[in-house]
């Protein structure tokens, strides 16, 4: 392993994997980025957490990167919490399962080298930024959330599975809550979803949505079909672009 990070988030200590990296100036190391910003780049989600979880309650982490709200989940409650997180990229894959092992969450975070997408088939995973803990990366082809073509610094080929296949036909464990963070296909996971959303064991999702994608409001129509009720959007105004965190409970 590389360099350790120890976080204070909230009432929890949490470590975070670095890589050595020649990116160090400042803070603009992706991974670095995170552990320093860890209390502050998304408070609602950790409110999310701090609000809704309770033991014996299962996580899919859907987008997890290099693993930071599935280690603060796995803080809060320890073994009385099941988290499966999924993380098709692969410098954050390969993170993510060090930042397990780093904080002794083996059996606890369950890592998945898979795509969440409306359907289960073979695509193409396009890497915008080779480095671990970066995003924006894409499913299918190497467009941005707004739409606009780049030219990806690595592909590879990754499976991508619906969740009601990976519920139904699959047989993981079904989800008590669901985390949605996956920079622009959030419309084809919910597409995805459709029996998943229906059953009564879900209780609350967290999904982040591009304001100039203009779906939040077909997403929120899809949620209040299924029985949930909007809790709580924030907007969270990034270099990229302005999104929200909507959160839906049932």
């Amino acid at each position: 392993m590389g360099e350790i990070y120890t976080c204070r988030v909230r009432d929890l200590t949490i470590q975070i994997d670095l890589d050595s990296g020649e990116e160090r100036e400042g803070i603009r190391n992706n991974e670095l980025w995170r552990a320093t910003t860890y209390d502050e780049k998304e408070p609602d989600t950790l409110d999310w957490l701090d609000s809704f979880l309770k033991p014996g309650d299962t996580v899919y982490d859907v987008g997890a990167n290099i693993g930071q709200y599935s280690l603060y989940a796995a803080h809060k409650l320890g073994k009385d919490v099941s988290i499966l997180a999924f993380e098709p990229e692969a410098l954050n894959q390969a993170k993510l399962n060090k930042n397990i092992v780093l904080n002794d969450m083996v059996g606890v975070i369950t890592p998945y080298a898979i795509a969440v997408s409306d359907k289960t088939a073979i695509q193409h995973f396009y890497s915008k930024s080779f480095s671990p803990g970066a995003a924006l990366h894409a499913l299918g082809q190497p467009i941005t959330q707004g739409d606009e073509h780049f030219p990806p610094q690595n592909t590879h080929g990754i499976v991508a599975v619906s969740l009601d296949d990976l519920t139904g036909k699959f047989g993981l464990p079904f989800p008590s809550h669901i985390k949605v963070d996956v920079d622009g296909i959030e419309d084809r996971i919910v597409a995805g979803a459709e029996r998943t959303l229906e059953d009564p064991r879900l209780n609350s999702v967290l999904i982040e949505v591009y304001m100039h994608k203009n779906i939040a409001e077909e997403i929120k129509a899809v949620f209040l079909s299924k029985g949930f009720e909007l809790y709580n959007r924030d907007l969270i105004d990034y270099s990229h672009g302005i999104v929200q965190n909507l959160i839906f409970r049932k």
